[in-house]
Parts: C-alpha cells; structure tokens; sequence
C-alpha cells in the first residue's frame, strides 16, 4: 500500500512538471517580434558573461538588441543625464536600487514591474519568482514598487588566511569581539613565505568608500542609518561602537594609511599575503583567486561578517539588478528581455562560466552553479542573503552625498579622532542633506 502511494505521488510530480513544461513550451516569446529594444550596461562581470547570449534572446524572441556598455562612472552619469532629459529612447538599464533607486523613483522615472510580472501573457510558468534569493528581491523593491529583477548578489563578509590561522592556532571570528581579538592577536605575525609580518585585518577606509563595507559592523552592532521617522541614526549609541570599531581595527591592527584605501587597494594588500584576514565584498573573490596575481589562492577562507553583541547578522546584500525607465516605448518588450536575461537557464550560464554569484536559489543547488566558487563562499552567501539587510546604503535620495559625511566619521575614527563629535556632526550633516533634498 505504501508503495502504491509513493508511485502515486511520484506520479503527480512528474505529471505537474511535465504540465508546467508543456505551459512553457506555449508561451508566446515571439509576440514581439520586429520590436528593437536599446539596453544601457555597465562594464562588469555580468554584462560579460551575458553579452555572448544576447543572440539567443534575438533567435527566441525575434526582437532586436542594441547594447550599449560603458565603464561604471561614465554608465552612471549617462543613465542620470538621459533619465532626467525625460526623452531617453533607453528600454532596459543596470541599476542598484540602493545606490540610486530612491532618487530615480521620486523623480518619476523607473516603470514598476509588478503588473508585467503577474500577467500570464507577459511571463512565462517557468520563471518562478520565488526561486530568487529572499533578500535579493527585497532588494529590488523601492518604496513598495518592484523595479526589475536581480542579476549579482553581493554580501559584506569575512575573508580570512585558513593557513595562518591555522599555524597560529587562532579560531576564525563569528562575533565582533573574536573579529578584534584575532586581528590582535595576529597582527605582526609572519604570514609570506619569506617571513615577513602582516596585519591582522584589512578593509576599506577611504570615506565614502568604506561606508558600503562599514554597514555590515553598523548592523552588526545593532545601529542603522534612520530611525523609522527618517531621522539620522549615526550618532546613536550603537553607530557610535560600530564607528569606534571600525577605525580601533584599521588603526591598530591594519596597514598605515589605511584611510586612503579603496577596495582594489585593500585586495591587493591581502592578495599578496600581508594580511590575516579582509572584510569586503565576497564578489572580489575572482581578485582572490586569480592565479596571474594573487598570492594567496586556495589558502582563503569565506564567512560570513562577524555576529554583534546581541547576535545581529552583519551580512549586507547589495544587488545589482536590471530596470526599464518609464520613457520606454517597449515596456512589454523590454519585460521579456529582462525575464530571460535571469531565467534560471541563463543564471546557470552566466554563474558557471564567469563564477558571477547568482540570486536564484536553485542556481546554487546545481553542481554546475556552484564550480567556479569556493564552496564556503557559496554556503556563506547563501545564508548571508537570507538574514542579511538590502540597506548597505544609507536609504536616501542623496547617497553620495549621505555616504561622505558618513565616511569622515569613518576617517576621523582610523585617525585616532573624536569619534563622538565625529558621528554627531555626520548626522547634522545627513539632516541637512536631506532637508535640502527630500522636500515633500
């Protein structure tokens, strides 16, 4: 009887995937067909691993694409010239909601997709929107609007010397209190293979630019950008910690100077094996293993940002995601570009050739997805983007701006400053900004 019942069951699985293949298979990709659609990309490792598909999109949909790519400071500033011209002729554009989705929805300019999402005429049975990574959707949705799909998923985590903690006989940190008593006790300690010293921890500390990477210790502390009434939250007590934090470690414990280094600076000090341990974007893991250049290949370890004093997840998830401007004449059109560019199928591609880190779900669990990326770092990213926050950015509309005066505070506490006067004058400075820019 048992057996009955397991065939059964079997039976209605293969029954209802091969009824959902069949739908599929219906759907209509040609309804289209003739339309040119003109996609704005930025240089990076997604648009790689994508570009030498885009003819199968052509041969499956009969649309035609015109893709335009630009290093990331030149797409950026001509996205925000055409969108405010209000006649741009783009259909389809990258986008970071936290860097810019604020901005760009109150000004009226991004076409939700909601509608083109639910309409069984627009997206195939197949897609399966749940499939992507909880806090990667979340993460395209600005002020309750969904603005497009997730393409890269990023989180702030650990990377750490396997070796060196191991020879050190040093427990890989999973709390903010362990993160400072390893770089303590690691720091000065030889970690290259002539015997020089290294330092205990590496990370961004160039102002603005250590603000994206500095979430992960706000949240981890317990503190946030606002308050739920939109005021600044930098100076509170526990920003104040995490800021105290953040320049007590680089000041100590990492390289001098550490306030002028950006991301390809910080990399490159823990490629090339002088530092135990690097709190950045786990996406730079190609930098990590590069054979050509780094160091410190398969001796790296991939976790997830250390755990605060009351156990508050650190992990940010920054997503890069793709969105169409409410100027496009080709809305529907461009829906079905940005549907099939994350199917699972071309997830699967773009991840096991190129080692992008995919937001489906999925993707991850296939052999395939997972070939080009340490397994601790699939885990960790996996995990990380469940319980981590898509708030890496201040949530307002002037981020650059917001970002700057965050990151002075960040500066001033490497440098050995008041820290306190620092975070007060950072929130002074983010409620005058704001004023300035978020009038009702």
């Amino acid at each position: 009887m048992r057996i009955a019942r397991t065939l059964l069951a079997l039976g209605l699985i293969v029954g209802l995937a091969l009824a959902s293949s069949a739908q599929a298979a219906q759907f209509n990709w040609q309804q289209f067909k003739g339309t040119q659609l003109r996609v704005l990309l930025n240089k990076h490792p997604w648009q790689q691993g994508i570009e030498p598909h885009l003819k199968d999109f052509e041969a499956l949909t009969g649309i035609k694409l015109i893709s335009e790519v630009y290093p990331e400071d030149q797409f950026r500033a001509k996205t925000l010239v055409e969108l405010t011209s209000g006649a741009s002729s783009i259909d389809v554009f990258m986008s970071m909601p936290a860097q810019e989705g604020l901005k760009y929805m109150r000004a009226g300019w991004l076409q939700p997709v909601d509608e083109f999402l639910k309409d069984p005429s627009l997206t195939s049975p197949d897609y399966n929107w749940n499939d992507f990574l909880d806090k990667t959707r979340e993460a395209m949705v600005v002020e309750g609007k969904l603005v497009g799909p997730p393409i890269q998923v990023e989180n702030v985590a650990l990377m750490y010397r396997k070796d060196v903690f191991q020879k050190y006989n040093v427990k890989v940190p999973t709390t903010l209190d362990e993160l400072e008593a390893a770089a303590k006790a690691l720091n000065g300690k030889p970690m290259t293979d002539d015997g020089q010293p290294g330092f205990g921890i590496v990370a961004r500390g160039k102002r603005a630019a250590a603000t994206s990477m500095f979430a992960g210790m706000l949240y981890a502390m317990g503190g946030t950008w606002l308050t739920p009434a939109r005021e600044p939250a930098i100076n509170s007590e526990e920003a104040i910690k995490a800021i105290d934090l953040w320049g007590r470690l680089l000041r100590l414990y990492g390289p001098p100077g550490s306030e002028n280094n950006h991301w390809y600076e910080a990399s490159s000090i823990f490629s090339q094996g002088k530092a135990a341990m690097y709190t950045d974007a786990n996406s730079l893991f190609p930098v990590i293993e590069d054979p050509q250049k780094s160091k410190v290949v398969g001796k790296v370890g991939y976790a997830l940002f250390p755990r605060g004093p009351k156990g508050q997840y650190g992990s940010t998830v920054a997503v890069w995601g793709l969105a169409m401007p409410k100027t496009s004449k080709n809305q529907k059109a461009a829906w079905l570009f940005m549907q099939w560019a994350t199917n699972k199928d071309q997830v699967l591609k773009v991840q096991s050739e190129r080692g992008v880190l995919g937001a489906r779900e999925s993707v991850w669990k296939d052999p395939k997805g997972k070939a080009k990326v340490p397994s601790d770092l699939g885990e960790s990213l996996m995990l990380g983007s469940k319980v981590g926050t898509p708030f890496w950015n201040p949530p307002v509309v002037a981020v650059a701006e917001v970002r700057d005066a965050v990151g002075a505070a960040i500066v001033t506490s490497i440098q050995g400053g008041d820290v306190r006067a620092a975070a007060n004058k950072a929130a002074a400075d983010m409620k005058r900004i704001m004023a300035e820019t978020e009038k009702k």
